[in-house]
């Protein structure tokens, strides 16, 4: 084939992509709530489409896959191939993935007190984290006597225990309505690519993107609690809420700031309804109820960045209205 055709064929794939976005993918559609975060992950060359354009979202991930996206992740720069002696006994020195696992090893992202790595084994959530963690170089030093409380099924002793603190605080790793984390749930693509753009925003992000996170993080775990009734436990939250909101809108002047000191007030106001439904001052609780909605939908309008959160805020003042003025629609329990 000639020069000249290679460059027409090359000339036109690349039109094609630009006219027909080469950064979506065949079996992710654009209405999907993650779309974005897998389309920037693609962007920045942390994990790809196959060669038919497909993602993939729902097949496992191996441990080297995994261990890729890491590395990809904390912007460790991979060998073309290995230079040295490899300590694993299952390791194929030929395979895509033996200078992956050097790099892992000199960064001490992996371990090497076990004489296998298991590479097509399919890697669990604690492994990943792990992984995921180690290569942004996360600091567990404040974690280490945080590690009771975090979920059902996370013992204070096991080893992935710190891992999680920290997931939790970020809501790296999301915590659902049961409280349990499953650390031995297998991963699938979709899976590792959320926590994994969660995490990087956190990596490549200022102090003020960290405190934004993790509001995020704080609000997303009072509406879960809210949602399953256990109102205490929501309240619990409260108190971080109003702090980090508090330092969002004395350290910047925007509409992110905006839109904290209205998500702290209507925070203030759904915990005051809250409270005044409990000690029976059901007008005083509607009241305050209404406000909170007021000031929740002039934060979904001015940050785009707590407009998902700030809009499911809404949702569930809408709901908390409905189950006092209604009881038969929707009784809250003390939990």
């Amino acid at each position: 084939m000639s020069k000249l055709k290679r460059f027409l064929q090359f000339f036109l794939f690349v039109s094609f992509c630009n006219i027909n976005f080469c950064n979506s993918f065949n079996d992710i559609s654009p209405d999907d709530p993650y779309f974005f975060m897998i389309s920037h992950l693609k962007d920045v060359k942390i994990m790809n489409s196959d060669l038919n354009g497909n993602f993939n979202p729902d097949a496992l991930i191996t441990r080297a896959e995994a261990l890729t996206v890491a590395l990809r992740t904390g912007h460790i720069s991979i060998p073309a191939e290995i230079s040295k002696v490899l300590p694993f006994t299952d390791i194929d020195i030929n395979s895509w993935y033996a200078p992956v696992l050097q790099k892992a090893i000199d960064t001490k992202i992996v371990s090497t007190k076990s004489n296998f790595f298991r590479p097509n084994d399919y890697i669990t959530k604690a492994e990943f984290l792990a992984f995921l963690f180690r290569a942004t170089k996360v600091n567990f030093s404040p974690y280490f006597a945080k590690t009771n409380n975090i979920s059902l099924d996370i013992s204070e002793e096991a080893w992935y225990a710190p891992h999680f603190a920290y997931a939790k605080k970020y809501q790296i790793a999301y915590l659902p309505e049961d409280e349990l984390y499953r650390p031995k749930k297998l991963l699938n693509r979709k899976e590792v690519a959320i926590m994994t753009y969660r995490q990087s925003k956190i990596f490549n992000g200022s102090q003020v993107t960290k405190n934004l996170v993790e509001l995020q993080a704080e609000i997303s775990q009072f509406i879960t609690f809210l949602r399953s009734n256990k109102i205490n436990k929501a309240e619990l939250h409260l108190p971080r809420i109003l702090y980090l909101t508090d330092i969002l809108s004395t350290t910047k002047n925007d509409n992110n700031a905006v839109a904290a000191q209205a998500i702290s007030r209507a925070m203030t106001y759904f915990s005051e309804g809250i409270r005044a439904f409990k000690f029976g001052k059901n007008l005083n609780g509607i009241e305050f109820l209404y406000l909170s909605l007021q000031h929740v939908e002039r934060a979904a309008t001015k940050s785009e960045s707590l407009s998902g959160f700030a809009q499911e805020l809404s949702s569930l003042i809408n709901q908390t209205l409905i189950s006092f003025t209604s009881p038969d629609y929707f009784q809250i329990s003390q939990n």
